[in-house]
């Protein structure tokens, strides 16, 4: 199973986001609020020697982006609830950090984009 592919089982995965869209690296500008969206930071092999590359630590992002600040926090944190307890085919995560943003609205609306990114990374 692809890297990316674990990712998105890992998302899918999680109870609070069955109605969510979730993609890879963008969030199309026509869909609707929440969405998810994971990201790659990059991949280290930190005990690599040159006769063995060692194990794949891959770092990865998913942001969430909502309407209302409530919603971007709860569907955020129970993304870091479940990649600090699962066991998941995505491997278990290790949270780095969490962010959280507010972005203006972009299409008119009234009320912004609220942004909560949680940093995780595994081994693969």
């Amino acid at each position: 199973m692809s890297i990316p592919t674990k990712c998105y089982t890992f998302l899918n995965g999680i109870t609070a986001l069955d109605n969510v869209e979730k993609s890879p690296y963008v969030r199309n500008h026509d869909a609707g609020f929440p969405a998810v969206v994971f990201m790659f930071a990059g991949d280290s092999f930190p005990s690599s020697r040159n006769e063995d590359a060692g194990p794949r630590l891959v770092r990865w992002s998913a942001t969430v982006f909502s309407r209302t600040m409530e919603e971007a926090e709860t569907l955020g944190e129970s993304i870091v609830t479940a990649a600090r307890s699962s066991q998941t085919q995505c491997g278990p995560n290790r949270v780095i950090g969490v962010n959280r943003e507010y972005e203006p609205a972009y299409d008119a609306a009234r009320q912004g984009i609220y942004i909560h990114t949680t940093d995780m990374e595994f081994f693969a």
